[in-house]
């Protein structure tokens, strides 16, 4: 610690060895650049933040609502109960639930995988649809055991779905 004292007394020396002259145009680039420096190093990052966010977070919040709403739609589905069929019949109920909730169309192909379980393969159906599509299942006792999905455009996704009986 006592390097400190050494440091300020160099410094103090030096100062004291300028002129009156130098002294007032150092202390005056010192006023001049410090709210430079603030401005560059605080105050722009700051700001840059502050309109990402702003930017963001609406985005965030209405995604979240979405979300609310449809977890919403899941708890009600799941509680109208019901169980699904075996074997064809699975198939059927499948396909059924598939039209029903507008996605029929776009189930690109539908096949058995034992009595119990089921693989559905879609091609650029919504997202939300596809949520609602299985939320309607889930309430008839059928449950996805893998879900694999790309994005095939906006709000689209494309892949497959292996559905179980419970």
């Amino acid at each position: 610690m006592k390097m400190v004292p050494v440091v300020i007394a160099r410094i103090q020396s030096a100062w004291l060895a300028r002129s009156e002259k130098e002294r007032r145009l150092v202390l005056l680039a010192a006023v001049v650049a410090l709210p430079l420096f603030f401005y560059g190093l605080l105050w722009i990052p700051l700001a840059a933040r502050v309109a990402h966010w702003e930017h963001v977070l609406p985005k965030q919040r209405a995604t979240l609502a979405l979300m609310r709403h449809e977890a919403a739609l899941v708890r009600t589905l799941r509680a109208r109960g019901g169980h699904a069929p075996t074997g064809t019949a699975l198939l059927s109920l499948i396909e059924q639930q598939a039209q029903l909730q507008a996605i029929g169309g776009l189930l690109s192909a539908l096949s058995p995988r034992g009595s119990h379980k089921a693989e559905a393969i879609f091609s650029k159906v919504p997202f939300n649809g596809l949520v609602r599509f299985l939320a309607g299942l889930g309430a008839r006792g059928v449950e996805p055991a893998r879900v694999e999905l790309t994005p095939a455009g906006v709000g689209l996704v494309s892949g497959s779905v292996t559905l179980v009986v419970h």
